[in-house]
């Protein structure tokens, strides 16, 4: 009796298991050029996990780091200032890369997601801090359909010149499934207080500058006009840029949304620690590429963060992009 019920389920099953297989054949069958290269490489991924995370160099030889997801989104980042340089979701990059940017080492690399620490702006150490100029270390790496990396950075003879302070700063970049999400932590693994200030220096990728509003808890904040040297009280709930901009929102932090009516796109990001935000746009410099990004930067830019001995300060910024 279980013979007969075999048979005859295997006979019920035939149409089906025909079907398939024309459908397999019409399939093979169209996946050829660009088409089987594709396949082959979903094939890849699906077989081996791994390949969401490898590593590379680019043509003049700097190491970077790739990341995707289980969605085909990509990440790709530079251990050269653990600079994410791109963010491609649903095929579009909202990071930008200016066009006058080094990217064969000899500069920090000008585009992504740069780093300002331990001092934003100038000051009493070079242009920004040091962890833009440096390699990080890639300390850790997770797999999974939503890969995450772990760079690192401690003191050594070249940041005491600069910044006399033993301190260890990890950056945990994940690439989720609808978002990037990064986590930026700064130990002090000294004896004696220490004060920094910072920034995320991102750069967003826009369709142009007068397609673009910037939206958060900017009406009535206090903020420094960094082009005339003065401070002075906003009166919009948005930002527009008309001309060259680089202001400093005292508190504006939380939300802040990026809305391109070129795109139709809005990009969110959410912030927890950085309690300040930059906007930057060199209006008009058509070799840094003024019209084709806009740079909202999470940060703690006017009043020094301090951490004492054996604690942290953690930092956190999730971008998401979306619809209109």
């Amino acid at each position: 009796q279980n013979d007969s019920e075999v048979k005859q389920l295997q006979h019920r099953m035939a149409p089906l298991r025909n079907a398939l297989l024309a459908a397999m054949t019409v399939i093979a069958a169209a996946f050829s050029g660009i088409g089987r290269s594709a396949y082959a490489s979903a094939r890849t991924r699906l077989s081996s996990p791994s390949m969401a995370i490898s590593e590379a160099k680019n043509a003049d030889g700097l190491k970077y780091v790739q990341l995707e997801n289980a969605k085909g989104d990509t990440a790709q980042a530079y251990l050269m200032g653990a600079c994410v340089t791109s963010y491609v979701k649903d095929g579009k990059d909202s990071l930008m890369v200016r066009p006058d940017a080094k990217m064969d080492g000899s500069k920090p690399i000008s585009g992504g997601i740069p780093f300002c620490f331990p001092q934003f702006g100038p000051g009493a150490m070079q242009q920004h801090g040091f962890a833009r100029n440096l390699d990080w270390e890639l300390a850790e790496q997770v797999d999974g359909d939503e890969p995450k990396v772990i760079f690192k950075l401690t003191d050594s003879e070249y940041t005491r010149a600069m910044w006399d302070y033993a301190f260890e700063a990890t950056y945990e970049v994940t690439l989720g499934a609808d978002s990037l999400d990064t986590v930026f932590k700064v130990s002090n693994t000294g004896s004696e207080d220490f004060e920094f200030t910072g920034a995320l220096h991102s750069y967003w990728s826009i369709s142009g500058v007068k397609n673009i509003k910037i939206a958060g808890d900017f009406e009535g904040a206090t903020y420094l006009d960094k082009t005339a040297n003065e401070k002075l009280t906003s009166d919009k709930a948005f930002v527009e840029i008309t001309k060259e901009t680089d202001s400093v929102y005292e508190g504006v932090g939380s939300l802040v949304k990026l809305q391109d009516s070129g795109a139709g796109t809005e990009l969110s990001i959410q912030s927890t620690g950085w309690e300040d935000t930059v906007v930057w746009n060199p209006y008009g410099n058509e070799p840094m590429g003024y019209d084709s990004f806009v740079c909202i930067e999470c940060a703690k830019a006017l009043t020094p963060i301090t951490v004492k001995p054996k604690s942290e300060w953690v930092g956190t910024m999730t971008v998401t992009p979306g619809a209109l």
